[in-house]
């Protein structure tokens, strides 16, 4: 396409030669110029024309020539690089062929030496994880009995306490007859309280000779005997004094009277009989017995709750009367509100002692663990040395100049008698 402008401008350049020379043939023929010199640069002209349409001609044929060349280079060029791209994309098959071969390859010698590895050092493995293992299935052993326990303990809270109060109605109606029948024998109402004291403690969930004791033997520091009908044992070696003995003398009068002069005389008997009591073992004393550690006032149990309201509602100051006697006055229904209390209090310490003694264990846990790992990197490591040991001796053996299956190889091939066999493998290292 540029051939055919460079043709057109030439053409448009004679043109313009040829009128020039027309207007130089005018002006001569002004002046007295010739018509041959008018004809004969005329002929040339045209001659001039010819030549440059030959070359115009051969100029265009020569352009498209060079269109077919480039159209054709064109086609090898794309076929070259689709060819290109085929190839890159062999290419990269081949690399990650390369590369999962080479993968495999390392993992198998890995797998190898692992297996040999684990088979020599399975046992002291096993000598430091079983004990770990252990101590994590008694963890978790007790960590369920304590969830267990609390479990348990919260479902039946609602059930013992309806069967306390049950128990408590039907100690009221027992210690009735049975006040009835003692008819002031002194001697066997004691009896009869501290058996309504102990079945009080039992049913709250205290044990005999572990959260109370009785039929203890102590002696003052001046020299006198003490027998406290019951300890009651609390939580930080504490202890708590019940006594028992109250007398119910008065009261059977009074719920056997039949006159309302009699029960008023009966009434008064009573109170003085509670407050006989009260200063009896507030002189007695018991908080202050030096082998325990008792609490500053001691419990006086009236085991008919008749028989404590009875004297609470005919003398309001009573129970502040006996306080600061440092003895406080309780019932079947309020002793069984203590001591289920106490239970309680018992349960939790139990509860602390046993997460003091997971926490405890896991401490310990977590030590042997952080032992572990630190052996287990002593054995990475050592793994590592006996790994890179294996290499340079399999280096010595097979590789490099002299090497050792080289020589083995060499001597059996001079006549050395032998009766085995090197492994393919180390036949092709030669």
């Amino acid at each position: 396409m540029d051939l055919i402008y460079l043709g057109v401008g030439i053409f448009i350049g004679i043109l313009l030669g040829y009128l020039i020379g027309i207007l130089r043939v005018k002006n001569n023929s002004k002046t007295g110029g010739h018509k041959s010199v008018l004809q004969e640069l005329h002929q040339n002209t045209l001659s001039r024309v010819e030549k440059l349409e030959n070359i115009l001609e051969d100029k265009e044929i020569e352009c498209i020539d060079l269109n077919k060349v480039l159209a054709s280079q064109e086609q090898i060029i794309n076929n070259q690089t689709e060819k290109l791209e085929e190839q890159n994309e062999n290419l990269l098959q081949v690399q990650e062929q390369l590369r999962l071969e080479f993968t495999n390859t390392a993992n198998s010698i890995l797998e190898e030496k692992s297996q040999k590895f684990t088979s020599q050092n399975q046992e002291n493995l096993d000598q430091i994880l079983k004990p770990l293992q252990e101590k994590l299935k008694s963890f978790e052993q007790k960590i369920e009995h304590y969830y267990n326990d609390e479990n348990k303990e919260r479902a039946t809270l609602k059930e013992q306490i309806r069967q306390l109060t049950q128990l408590n109605q039907q100690m009221n109606q027992e210690t009735r007859n049975l006040t009835n029948a003692l008819k002031g024998e002194a001697k066997m109402q004691g009896n009869w309280g501290e058996l309504i004291l102990e079945q009080i403690l039992e049913k709250s969930g205290l044990r005999k000779d572990h959260e109370y004791s009785t039929q203890s033997y102590f002696v003052s520091e001046d020299g006198k005997r003490q027998f406290p009908d019951l300890i009651l044992n609390l939580p930080n070696k504490k202890h708590l004094i019940i006594d028992s003995k109250m007398s119910l003398t008065a009261y059977e009068r009074f719920s056997s009277s039949e006159n309302s002069d009699a029960a008023q005389k009966a009434i008064k008997e009573h109170l003085i009989s509670v407050k006989k009591h009260v200063k009896e073992l507030s002189v007695k004393k018991y908080q202050q017995i030096n082998e325990l550690n008792s609490l500053d006032f001691v419990l006086m149990f009236i085991p008919l709750e008749a028989a404590f309201a009875l004297a609470m509602q005919n003398d309001h100051n009573l129970f502040y009367q006996a306080f600061e006697q440092n003895v406080i006055i309780v019932s079947p229904m309020t002793l069984l509100a203590t001591a289920r209390t106490i239970s309680n209090v018992w349960q939790q310490e139990k509860q602390s002692r046993h997460a003091q003694e997971i926490a405890k264990q896991a401490g310990r846990m977590y030590d042997k663990f952080v032992n572990f790992i630190q052996d287990l990197e002593q054995v990475g490591h050592k793994v590592q040395q006996v790994e890179q040991t294996y290499n340079e001796a399999m280096k010595k053996l097979q590789f490099g100049k002299g090497n050792l299956i080289s020589r083995a190889i060499k001597l059996k091939e001079l006549g050395a008698k032998t009766t085995k066999q090197l492994p393919e493998k180390f036949e092709e290292t030669e």
